[in-house]
């Protein structure tokens, strides 16, 4: 700096606005493959029409067609509120929403929003600020859990103070009726009620014409008044009428949400109810399947815990006819990809429109009717795929899966995440608490589970033992359990005897005399060769043996290569099914 003046600005060392500015815009920086962007060469011309090439915003009105309820003739044409214009699978939980792209019709995507659950009441959002209050409303958040006797509040500071106050207890231990018989205000009908002031400083019932039941469960309650006598105040003597007893044997049965259907009643009236069923069988249908099929027909939710080999796939094959004579969709669910490969052949046979989703396999996934694991239904669900528009009925096999440990929670969420719109079928031989399960899924989708079941095992379960070692043994065999679950002492005693006879020189025990062990490996053969033969003459084959050992089950198979199980005509099939499966191979 020098005494004559001083520079001001930005120091000499870096370039002004202006030249860094001519610099960016230098016909030299610009990319030479691109000419759209040298304006200099190419200048832009003038093209009014443009403005007419603009994106139409969705329509927030549409028509709807009036027509004469009597003769069906189109009266008019009626203008109506869109409620869902604009709504997408990125901003909208709808059903009336617009369509997604069509590479996540299938399996959507985890950026959209899922449909709206059935069973939840939607929050009205045709106001401006409905989704803040929604959300900020104290009446729609639960403010304490089902079973803790204090929760949340919401309320102001000298609110909650006064709501914290404890209640006043009465001295005395009151206890209704109605409590111990577990009734509701509906059950009060079913008694005569009479407005008495009992003597007593307690409560007073009276126990004339109670059954003995009820007396019991009545008399197991002590009712002991306190020192300090309470005001008199008026009670009421409930007295249980001749028709409260078979009340009480029908809320056994159902409740609100879900209603057991007696299928010891016939249905004599099924062709007149059905003039044109979806699905015809060539045998005559079982109560319990008729009765499920009438529910079907009505859109009902129904639960059919049926014995094993009872056929209750026929119910499932009925749904997915619905669909088809619908022209709607249906999902079948099962626990594991082998019984979906299982159920896709079976289907494929009765249905030319089927589908199979699973992990590692897709075919035709747009059918009717897709198989699936329980796990991708409910990828599906999350993801908001457009399948779901369509679906008319979910069938769940096997849905006694619920109760796994590590798996359970994928079929919760899933009933829990199905649309209103869709209806359930729900499979299973093994649920013990049929009602108070559709009691559940009934109270969460807010619509009436009709659970349909067997009384009896159509095929006869029978426990046997086998003894046998082969040779003169090979028939050992003996009944533990009839069909009727009744044990067998006599079969049970022989069985033991044959068990303990003293082996042959040379042969090894069968048991385990001072410690675990088992059979030696000739012994086994011969074990299996003799329980072969005994079976395959009583036409019993084929079977599942279940070893429960890895090692001897390879073991084993091994040394029954030279058992012959197929015919001439049964080699040649195998022979030509391997052939044509690896031809296919590349």
């Amino acid at each position: 700096m020098g005494s004559q003046g001083m520079v001001i600005g930005l120091p000499p060392v870096l370039q002004s606005l202006k030249e860094q500015l001519e610099e960016y815009l230098s016909p030299d920086d610009l990319p030479i493959h691109n000419p759209v962007y040298s304006y200099k060469w190419f200048p832009r011309k003038p093209d009014p029409s443009r403005l007419f090439s603009i994106t139409v915003s969705p329509p927030t009105t549409s028509l709807q067609v009036e027509r004469d309820p009597a003769s069906g003739e189109i009266t008019g044409l009626r203008e109506v509120w869109n409620k869902d214009a604009g709504a997408t699978s990125k901003n909208s939980l709808s059903m009336g929403r617009a369509p997604g792209p069509l590479e996540e019709v299938v399996r959507g995507s985890s950026t959209n929003f899922p449909f709206w659950p059935g069973g939840f009441p939607e929050p009205d959002l045709s106001k401006d600020d409905a989704k803040e209050e929604f959300i900020l409303d104290s009446e729609n958040l639960l403010t304490k859990h089902p079973k803790l006797s204090r929760g949340m509040s919401f309320e102001s500071s000298e609110k909650a103070k006064e709501v914290e106050k404890p209640e006043e207890v009465s001295n005395d231990l009151v206890v209704n009726i109605t409590d111990i018989l577990k009734l509701d205000d509906n059950d009060l009908n079913f008694f005569d009620v009479k407005e008495e002031k009992s003597p007593s400083k307690g409560l007073a019932l009276s126990l004339d014409d109670l059954n003995e039941d009820d007396e019991t469960i009545v008399k197991s309650f002590t009712i002991e008044s306190s020192p300090t006598p309470p005001p008199k105040k008026e009670e009421f003597v409930l007295k249980l009428s001749d028709t409260s007893k078979s009340h009480l044997e029908r809320r056994e049965k159902s409740t609100e949400w879900a209603e057991h259907i007696d299928v010891n009643e016939p249905v004599d009236d099924y062709s007149s109810q059905i003039p044109n069923p979806a699905c015809t069988y060539p045998f005559e249908l079982d109560t319990f399947q008729k009765q499920a099929i009438l529910h079907l027909e009505k859109r009902d939710c129904v639960f059919v815990a049926a014995h094993t080999s009872a056929g209750k796939t026929v119910v499932a094959e009925y749904a997915v006819a619905l669909t088809l004579r619908n022209m709607t969709r249906a999902i079948y669910t099962s626990p594991i990809k082998a019984l979906s490969n299982q159920k896709y052949k079976d289907f494929k046979v009765k249905f030319d429109d089927v589908g199979l989703l699973t992990g590692d396999i897709q075919i035709n996934p747009k059918a009717s009717c897709i198989i699936m694991t329980t796990e991708i239904l409910q990828s599906m669900l999350y993801n908001g795929s457009d399948l779901i528009r369509d679906l008319e009925w979910v069938i769940f096999d096997e849905v006694h899966y619920i109760n796994n440990a590590e798996r359970g929670h994928v079929w919760e969420e899933v009933l829990i995440m199905l649309p209103s719109s869709v209806s359930i079928v729900l499979l299973s031989a093994t649920v013990p608490n049929t009602i108070e399960f559709a009691d559940w899924i009934g109270r969460i989708k807010k619509r009436k589970i009709y659970v349909i079941s067997t009384s009896k095992r159509p095929v006869p379960l029978e426990h046997f033992l086998y003894t046998g070692t082969g040779g003169k043994t090979k028939d050992d065999i003996f009944l533990l359990v009839d069909a009727s679950g009744n044990f067998i002492t006599k079969g049970y005693n022989d069985a033991l005897a044959s068990k303990t006879e003293k082996p042959k020189k040379g042969q090894q025990p069968q048991g385990p005399k001072h410690g675990a062990q088992f059979m030696g490996e000739k012994q086994e053969k011969n074990m299996w060769i003799g329980l072969i033969d005994h079976l395959s003459k009583r036409d019993l084959l084929p079977i599942v043996a279940f070893t429960l050992s890895k090692k001897r089950c390879n073991g084993n198979a091994s040394q029954l290569l030279s058992q012959d199980l197929t015919t001439q005509r049964e080699k040649g099939e195998i022979h030509s099914f391997i052939k044509r499966c690896t031809e296919k191979l590349p």
